[in-house]
């Protein structure tokens, strides 16, 4: 959570209060339970960084969700988002910097290495590269042998006999086992990623990206193998991913993340067919159609991720967001205009200080151009000009009226004299960091169309 924000405004329906202690419906048991968990890493190293505060990266911030037995829950989102750290501090990994991960009822923050060390064996992990992720001077069978060995699970014969039976249920040949990891194509490699982590008998698997480097075809040949390994062995997936379709094959339910925060989690067919944050709204229009015909636009969104060292305030994807609320001073109060005035007068009053929603995204579409400067710069470039082209483009039929259109006047000539930083900064202050969406961070809980699971959207939209 951003350093101005209290911890404890997340709340209930309609609220921006706190986030419950974990996200999740009743059904099925809890097998992990996420609280609160954030983890941050010092952007700078040394005894002088040390010295004048460098500010931490922000990788995952005040994240909580739960992880039910036997069910596949995916984590989705863009790359840097955090996917792959907050996996790794929820099996300990790398320790949190703050917040709680019980496994099985039992805190895992509060135990030291050696206390964790006998639990490993129930949490294992498939890592993204299958090159990278097995020894290359170690053949197959001791591999997958590793984990029992570490574990001091079964004796010598009976680990190799386990081995075997692995690669056996992986789908690959016993006779493998004597074979090194470059003798392996992608997808064999990955099959023996998987048989090495079923190794121990775990109850939880975590999957970070454990098909993205393969071919489609064999992409489908290790999805269908996890699922029927699921059956068989009950085991517990969290599945890491930023291709939704594979997501959409595998996930029981599925976490939106977005700049270390989760923004969306829903049962899988309530979030691909009822998404109710523009993030996820967005990641669903930018899915390819199978169709060449097809010749509706993909939405696409603007601007760049911020940074996770200065994260915005509120809702970190205010910057990019094509719905920010606007400012409540520009939203019109009628209820404190006299009833009895005439119609048209009451009209007149409120075009002082009220802004279109038409408008309002004219002035925010101004705003962002302007903060980030997506303009093309000719090589006879002249401030002045550049400025009326935009203000034409953003505003050919007049400025807004009242406040609003003061403040886009005084950008504009700011605009004109070259001073780009310094109406950008103004626009910004204005319309974006005196909008609800910068003030609050949000969570709602919101009625789900599909399911009857929790659907949670953290987006201020759903605020009654």
């Amino acid at each position: 959570m951003s350093s101005d924000t209290d911890p404890t405004e997340f709340g209930t329906i309609g609220e921006a209060t706190a986030a419950p202690d974990w996200v999740g419906g009743e059904d099925g048991d809890p097998l992990v339970e996420v609280d609160g968990l954030t983890k941050y890493f010092p952007s700078e190293t040394g005894f002088i960084a040390s010295i004048r505060g460098a500010p931490d990266v922000q990788a995952v911030d005040d994240v909580s969700f739960e992880i039910r037995e036997g069910e596949t829950l995916a984590l989705v989102g863009e790359s840097g988002c955090g996917k792959s750290t907050l996996a790794r501090a929820v099996l300990q990994l790398q320790r949190p910097t703050s917040g709680s991960v019980r496994f099985k009822g039992q805190d895992l923050t509060e135990m030291s290495d050696r206390q964790i060390r006998p639990l490993r064996q129930d949490m294992q992990m498939i890592f993204q590269d299958p090159q990278s992720s097995l020894n290359p001077r170690m053949k197959v069978g001791r591999i997958i042998e590793e984990p029992m060995k570490a574990h001091d699970l079964h004796d010598k014969e009976g680990r190799r006999e386990r081995a075997k039976e692995l690669l056996d249920k992986v789908g690959l040949d016993r006779a493998h086992y004597n074979r090194y990891p470059h003798e392996f194509s992608g997808g064999q490699r990955q099959r023996v990623n998987l048989a090495r982590a079923l190794s121990t008998d775990p109850d939880l698997i975590m999957c970070d990206e454990p098909v993205s480097a393969l071919d489609v075809s064999i992409q489908a040949q290790v999805l269908n193998t996890m699922r029927e390994l699921q059956e068989e062995f009950d085991v517990t997936y969290l599945v890491i991913s930023h291709d939704l379709s594979v997501v959409r094959y595998i996930a029981d339910r599925v976490a939106v993340m977005y700049l270390g925060h989760i923004v969306e989690l829903a049962e899988k067919e309530e979030l691909f067919e009822n998404p109710q944050h523009p993030y996820t709204q967005a990641l669903l229009e930018a899915i390819p159609v199978p169709d060449p015909s097809a010749t509706k636009a993909r939405a696409t969104l603007e601007g760049d991720v911020p940074s996770p060292i200065n994260p915005p305030s509120g809702c970190r994807f205010r910057t990019r967001c094509p719905k920010l609320i606007r400012p409540g001073r520009f939203d019109g109060d009628r209820e404190g205009l006299d009833e009895d005035l005439d119609e048209d007068v009451r009209e007149a009053m409120l075009d002082d200080y009220e802004m279109s929603e038409e408008t309002w995204r004219d002035t925010l579409g101004f705003a962002r151009a302007v903060k980030r400067r997506s303009f093309v710069l000719e090589e006879d470039y002249d401030a002045e000009r550049t400025a009326r082209l935009l203000e034409d483009r953003f505003f050919g039929e007049g400025f807004p009226p009242g406040e609003s259109g003061d403040v886009v006047q005084e950008a504009c000539r700011l605009l004109a004299e070259d001073e780009w930083e310094e109406a950008g900064d103004l626009l910004e202050r204005t319309f974006e960091e005196s909008s609800i969406c910068a003030l609050e961070r949000p969570y709602y809980e919101v009625e789900a169309e599909h399911g009857d699971d929790v659907h949670v959207a953290a987006c201020h939209l759903h605020k009654e």
